[in-house]
C-alpha cells in the first residue's frame, strides 16, 4: 500500500511521516557536518572527532542504506558531488586506521 502525501510525494505505508521528519533532521545534521569538514582544519576536526567512538560511528552507519537515505530525502548524487577524494583523505588523516574503515564504508554507501 502507498500513501499520497499533501506534498504530492508517494510513500509506502512502512515509511511513516515521523521517518520523513527524522530524515529532514538527519539531512540538516549531514549538511552541517559536511560544511564543518570542509571549513575546519584537520587539527580542529581531530579535537571534535577524537572524542568520538569510531565503533559507534560504524554502527550508526550500518543503520543506513541508499534506499533509506533516499526515503529520508537525502540526495545521494548531491552528496557524491560534494564529497571528494580529498575529503576522504582528510578523514583518514584525522581518524587514522579507523578513518580508512569509515571512508570505505562511506564510499560504498554513496555508490
Amino acid at each position: 500500500m502507498q500513501i499520497l502525501l499533501l506534498t504530492g510525494d508517494v510513500m509506502s505505508d512502512s515509511y511513516s511521516v515521523f521517518d520523513k521528519l527524522g530524515g529532514q533532521i538527519q539531512k540538516k545534521k549531514l549538511e552541517k557536518a559536511i560544511e564543518m569538514f570542509k571549513n575546519e582544519s584537520p587539527q580542529e576536526l581531530r579535537k571534535r572527532l577524537g572524542q568520538m567512538n569510531t565503533q559507534e560511528i560504524l554502527e550508526k552507519m550500518d543503520e543506513y542504506d541508499p534506499n533509506k537515505l533516499r526515503q529520508m530525502g537525502i540526495n545521494i548524487d548531491e552528496l557524491k558531488g560534494r564529497i571528494t577524494d580529498r575529503d576522504f583523505e582528510k578523514l583518514i588523516q584525522i581518524l587514522g586506521p579507523d578513518g580508512v574503515v569509515i571512508a570505505k564504508k562511506l564510499k560504498s554507501l554513496l555508490k
